[in-house]
């Protein structure tokens, strides 16, 4: 299988599955990725939100990269990006990845 997710997706390394309807044709899709529980997250630091600002603006500053506003939203329980950074004054934890956080076992 050939990955055709970038690394900072979180859809990388995620199984492309196959269904075959009853008139034979196929279609691919991604397989289901399961959100750890938060309990394995650690804090590499926190934010407090301006509630003004948007989460991949936030990942872009503590990650270097915006298109890793998803593993700040999976450490703090948020499933919707629009809202991650609300109410102002929130305190966000910006986590390490789990690759680090759960000794290699994400």
């Amino acid at each position: 299988m050939t990955d055709i997710y970038p690394p900072n997706s979180r859809y990388y390394g995620l199984p492309i599955r196959t269904v075959e309807k009853a008139d034979g044709t196929k279609t691919e899709f991604v397989g289901r990725r399961i959100i750890p529980a938060r309990s394995r997250y650690r804090a590499l630091t926190h934010h407090r939100s301006a509630g003004d600002e948007r989460i991949d603006t936030v990942a872009a500053e503590a990650f270097g990269d915006p298109e890793l506003y998803w593993r700040i939203c999976d450490a703090n329980g948020d499933a919707d990006p629009a809202t991650a950074t609300a109410p102002a004054g929130r305190l966000i934890v910006i986590p390490l990845p789990l690759e680090i956080a759960d000794d290699g076992d994400a």
